[in-house]
């Protein structure tokens, strides 16, 4: 079952309506339902303002979670103000491309009719959003708005878990918890990291087993790892899903330094990993806004994020390399053979406790992006690329891209206003979609490319 719910409302004039009208509305209709939603209507065109009135008290009723209203001609105007008054969620203006009939008729005059309303929606405070597109083509020019409203209404019940806080003099990491969750409805529960720590000793014989075959299971090998060291990683994952239970969790921002290997004898970075890979989003460090960010990337592309740093760039070649120790979701790798479980480069000097996953990642089209708080609120850098096939070159995870815009542009922008040093990175062309999150959240946009 669907759970986001449509509302369609096709509006014309009386005297304009005709049985090529009613087709039209009723090609749209029939285009809207293939969207993923459950589709709201009150059957044909509505004509006066006492109709337009019934159809959005009934949505209000049911509950809907966007209205579409359809310009299927020019319709009365005290028809918009009436609907609107009703509606206490988004409006998509919806018009249609027309080419004049026999004899030069304006069978429809949509456009005109969509922006007469725009007019009014924005001097009613209303939120809408305008969509444009051939009638039969409706869930083409609506889906933007359904994606971008699925993921806002998502994010508004997403409980992320904050274990053990930030790392030490990482204030980029540092966010106010009540502005996130004014702006974006996120929950964050506080777990301390003895909590986890006792949950991944504690365990069931039979539950880390399970867990320990989903740690073979992300790598095509190991190298300098122990069996134990693997036990501990997947006793640490299952207990992360414990966590996930109890508290009722989306994802986790974790302190993975300096603590957690001497309480626990390894670094989380692959369970990390793993974790994003089992659909939870997970970001290093204790940086809760990154992982706000990436449950922004995973509901409006649906593929998995990776959190990064952007660690070089090179000028010549328009290109920056992102990077993170070892915590990328094996599913990102570019060739899974290469995948190898390894001690961590830096914990206690280096190459004594693991377990980090190695690999690069793999090519496409990507979009960086970073969620900054800023005191009067938030900011989004935006900057689509495409990752290039990218050599294992370094040890973790390193990923080549090619920006769209320039690198220099890129840079200047970090640089000049003070940028938090974490990212993320998803396998998808969002920046349409982020700036459209943006807009509605009222987010500065910083977009390059």
């Amino acid at each position: 079952m669907n759970d986001f719910t449509l509302g369609y409302l096709g509006l014309s004039k009386a005297s304009w309506r005709t049985p090529e009208i009613e087709a039209l509305a009723q090609s749209a209709l029939a285009s809207l339902k293939t969207l993923p939603a459950t589709v709201i209507h009150g059957g044909g065109l509505a004509t006066t303002e006492e109709e337009a009135i019934a159809r959005c008290r009934d949505f209000t009723r049911r509950g809907v979670d966007l209205v579409v209203l359809h310009f299927a001609t020019f319709p009365l105007g005290a028809m918009i103000p009436a609907a609107a008054q009703r509606l206490h969620v988004p409006i998509v203006l919806f018009a249609n491309p027309e080419e004049p009939g026999p004899g030069g008729a304006w069978s429809q005059n949509s456009f005109c009719g969509a922006n007469m309303a725009a007019y009014v929606l924005r001097n009613l405070g209303k939120p809408y959003h305008f969509a444009w597109g051939r009638a039969d083509r409706a869930a083409e020019a609506v889906r933007p708005w359904v994606e971008l409203r699925r993921c806002l209404a998502g994010l508004a019940e997403t409980r992320l878990g904050w274990v053990g806080g930030r790392v030490p003099g990482f204030y980029t990491s540092s966010f106010d918890e009540l502005k996130l969750r004014a702006a974006f409805g996120v929950a964050v529960e506080s777990i301390d990291l003895l909590e986890l720590v006792n949950l991944a000793r504690t365990l069931p014989e039979a539950e880390a087993a399970e867990g320990l075959a989903g740690v073979r299971a992300g790598a095509a090998g190991t190298r300098e790892v122990g069996e134990a060291d693997l036990r501990l990683a997947a006793s640490l994952f299952q207990a992360f899903r414990r966590l996930a239970a109890r508290y009722r969790l989306d994802g986790f921002a974790v302190r993975c330094w300096p603590e957690l290997s001497d309480l626990y004898g390894i670094a989380p970075c692959s369970v990390i990993g793993l974790l994003n890979d089992a659909g939870f989003v997970a970001s290093c460090e204790g940086d809760v806004r990154g992982a706000v960010l990436m449950a922004i990337l995973k509901r409006l592309g649906g593929a998995t994020p990776f959190f990064v740093d952007l660690i070089s760039f090179d000028e010549s070649a328009n290109a920056g390399v992102v990077w993170h120790c070892g915590a990328a979701p094996p599913s990102l790798c570019r060739r899974f053979e290469e995948t190898v479980l390894r001690l961590h480069g830096r914990v206690d000097g280096g190459d004594k406790k693991g377990v980090t996953a190695d690999f690069s990642l793999k090519p496409g089209r990507v979009t960086l992006a970073q969620l900054d708080e800023t005191p009067s609120g938030y900011r989004m850098l935006i900057a689509p690329g495409t990752a290039l096939d990218t050599e294992p070159f370094l040890r973790g995870n390193p990923l080549r891209i090619a920006f769209d815009g320039r690198v220099n542009t890129l840079i200047e922008a970090i640089m000049k206003r003070g940028l938090a040093h974490h990212y993320a990175v998803v396998h998808a062309d969002l920046k349409d979609a982020l700036q459209a999150v943006c807009e509605a959240k009222g987010i500065e946009p910083m977009t390059i490319g």
